[in-house]
């Protein structure tokens, strides 16, 4: 702002506040005296502020500074904390693996897969360790499994249980009525082993070994001299062994396995020494005393 304006505002502002103090109200009413001393000083105070304002406005400076009126102290304001929420560690999502629908099977170590759920029943494939296969079925002891042969997928075989770790639902697997237990077939091998004699008798050693699937309960022995031909007969429900004239051994029966010796002595024996003939026997072993139940023959030949 110019000089020359701040001049004419100053002096246009004390014309103003003169007029307004002549214009003040008047009474009748004497005023004490200090009310005239009040009037004295203001218009003191306004000659002042005009003589200070032109002194200002002839210098060219600003007028100055009034100071800033006292500012209201701060008020403290205890403003509360906020409340920490804690974070929340989310648990990583197991992811479940779907058990597949029926029943399967593994097991600890290779078994054999039979035609039946036993071993009367001939083995006809094997499952390996590491290999899961599905349950079809079971036996009614539930000790034994159906499933596919593993070595022929075009058939099936039963698998025991003992080694077997299950996998899913086996309420649902249904129990299969095996076949019948096969008819083991019967067998043996029949050895001459020397002659004997518990004079003035003589007869033949044998050794006999059940090769089959039955026991053997009763024998009979047909030995024939082709020289002289001479034949005997030896018939008894047990296998007895003679060294001279002693029973060195006699057995009820001969089971799947076994081996016995026997001769054919009481009765059998030939009343002479048979040594450099021709000598056939045959054997005939039977399932049952008394050369009952299931029945078979053999015949060897030998010199003694």
């Amino acid at each position: 702002m110019s000089a020359k304006k701040f001049r004419a505002i100053c002096l246009f502002t004390l014309i103003a506040i003169v007029q307004a103090a002549c214009f003040l109200p008047t009474t009748s009413t004497t005023q004490p005296p200090p009310a005239a001393d009040g009037t004295a000083a203001m218009l003191t105070a306004v000659a002042g502020v005009a003589a200070t304002l032109t002194q200002a406005a002839i210098q060219g400076g600003p007028a100055p500074t009034q100071p800033p009126p006292p500012q209201p102290e701060a008020t403290m304001t205890s403003t509360p904390l906020p409340t920490l929420t804690p974070t929340v560690t989310l648990t990583p999502t197991v992811t479940l693996t779907p058990t597949p629908e029926g029943a399967f099977l593994s097991v600890s170590t290779e078994t054999k897969c039979r035609l039946g759920p036993g071993k009367a029943y001939d083995q006809v494939g094997g499952l390996a360790v590491g290999k899961t296969v599905q349950v079809l079925g079971k036996d009614p002891s539930g000790q034994y499994y159906y499933i596919r042969n593993p070595n022929d997928p075009t058939s099936f075989c039963w698998v025991w249980a003992f080694y077997a770790t299950p996998v899913g639902s086996f309420a649902a697997v249904p129990v299969f009525t095996p076949a019948a237990t096969p008819t083991p077939a019967p067998g043996f091998t029949v050895a001459y082993l020397g002659i004997t004699n518990c004079a003035p008798q003589y007869a033949f050693r044998f050794s006999i070994t059940n090769t089959g699937g039955v026991t053997w309960e009763s024998i009979r022995i047909v030995a024939t001299d082709n020289t002289t031909a001479t034949s005997t007969t030896h018939i008894l429900d047990s296998f007895r062994s003679y060294n001279g004239c002693v029973l060195e051994m006699e057995q009820s029966d001969l089971m799947p396995g076994e081996s016995g010796n026997v001769a054919n002595v009481n009765p059998g024996q030939f009343n002479y020494d048979p040594s450099g003939h021709s000598i056939t026997a045959t054997f005939t072993l039977c399932t049952a005393n008394g050369l009952g139940g299931t029945c078979l023959s053999q015949t060897i030949n030998f010199t003694p």
